[in-house]
């Protein structure tokens, strides 16, 4: 592609999905052009709806058969978020169609799905990226630690991620969760898998620190939050504990606990032990706040279609006062994800969270599940 044109980028989702993120911030990057939506012949009508919004909105003519916006010449890059339940076939697709594909998180439902992306961009050669924190200062701050030697040989990691959304208090007090050992349905309207749909950036995390493989997990899952998890049978926070290569142990915390749970988005830390030190990194430990006479937050009433708060196109038709929130205070904000990400196609070089660094993450969450079911140790071969 000429120096002078911009890349072409074709978005399949549209709101109630990531995608009302990803797109403007592809939109908004100056080497990059919106060239249209898209999605599967066959796709869901709600979701055909809800991309068609979207479009509207970012005034792009949306594409009914996906077939057609792939064989698209200016198409240079694929932003997808459909549901989890189709990624593995959508994302294999795109790459196979010679795009450059940036994956919504988590990669794929299971790790038969995560692998034919895989497989599909290695066969073409196309760069990939998977959403994660892996840009966030405090994980930047870490593996500058880990690579100065700060903490000396890493014996043990761990990584807290869970996000304060949803309206809390509302979950059945004494009933114990049944886990199952397979994850057939991940989306619902008012609810996620949340140690899967927010684990995963811990434990892609802690994949992409260590760059060592996962041999066992221990897992545990629960319904102490929310009553639409329980309802849907699915969890709203889970615990994990992990064996590394060299006898490194690994222990990751994700789930949702509430708007009123957490003064900022939610709890995002992690902590490095090793043979000479234990470090901890926390973006909300340095910060600032500001006290003023004003109306103290209140949750919005839940939305039919958005109930926990999960997106901005339904979040933004609340009312009353916006959620105060802690500043952090930091020496950097961190570099973008997707101007990463088109740094890598521009190039020519793979990233950092590529579709093969990204697909363990849910071979280990997978295994998570079947422990959490089964009360025991799972070896990931």
């Amino acid at each position: 592609m000429d120096s002078q044109e911009k890349y072409g980028v074709l978005i399949i989702g549209g709101n109630r999905s990531h995608q009302e993120g990803y797109s403007r911030t592809f939109a908004a990057d100056p080497r990059c052009r919106l060239i249209a939506s898209s999605d599967e012949r066959d796709a869901p009508p709600d979701r055909v709806e809800l991309n068609r919004a979207l479009a509207n909105e970012l005034d792009i003519p949306y594409i009914p058969d996906l077939e057609e916006a792939l064989a698209r010449d200016d198409v240079h890059i694929v932003c997808s978020c459909v549901e989890t339940e189709r990624r593995g076939r959508v994302g294999a697709r795109c790459a196979e169609a010679g795009k450059h594909v940036y994956l919504d998180k988590p990669l794929a439902l299971n790790p038969d799905d995560a692998a034919k992306i895989v497989a599909a961009v290695k066969r073409v050669g196309v760069r990939t990226q998977m959403y994660s924190n892996i840009h966030d200062p405090a994980v930047q701050a870490a593996r500058q630690a880990l690579n100065r030697g700060d903490v000396g040989e890493l014996r043990a990691i761990h990584c807290d991620v869970v996000f304060a959304k949803g309206h809390p208090g509302s979950a059945p007090v004494g009933k114990k969760r049944v886990e199952k050992p397979n994850v057939e349905r991940y989306t619902f309207v008012d609810a996620k898998r949340e140690m899967f749909d927010i684990g995963v950036y811990a434990v892609a995390t802690v994949n992409w620190l260590t760059r060592k493989k996962v041999k066992t997990v221990y897992a545990n899952t629960g319904n102490y939050f929310f009553k639409g998890h329980s309802d849907r049978d699915v969890e709203d926070f889970g615990v994990m504990v992990l064996t590394l290569e060299d006898g490194v142990t690994a222990t990751v915390a994700g789930g949702r606990f509430g708007w009123l749970s957490h003064p900022q988005g939610g709890m995002r830390g992690l902590h490095l032990v090793g043979t000479r030190d234990t470090l901890a990194f926390d973006p909300s430990k340095s910060h600032l706040e500001v006290f003023a006479d004003e109306p103290v937050f209140q949750p919005p009433p839940p939305h039919p279609l958005d109930p926990t708060g999960m997106w901005g196109s339904t979040q933004t038709k609340s009312t009353g006062p916006s959620k105060r929130q802690w500043v952090s205070v930091s020496d950097g904000q961190g570099r973008d994800e997707i101007a990463s990400f088109v740094d890598c196609v521009e190039n020519g070089v793979e990233s950092e969270m590529n579709a093969e660094m990204a697909a363990p993450s849910i071979s280990v969450i997978t295994a998570a599940f079947e422990s959490a079911a089964s009360g025991k140790v799972v070896h990931i071969d």
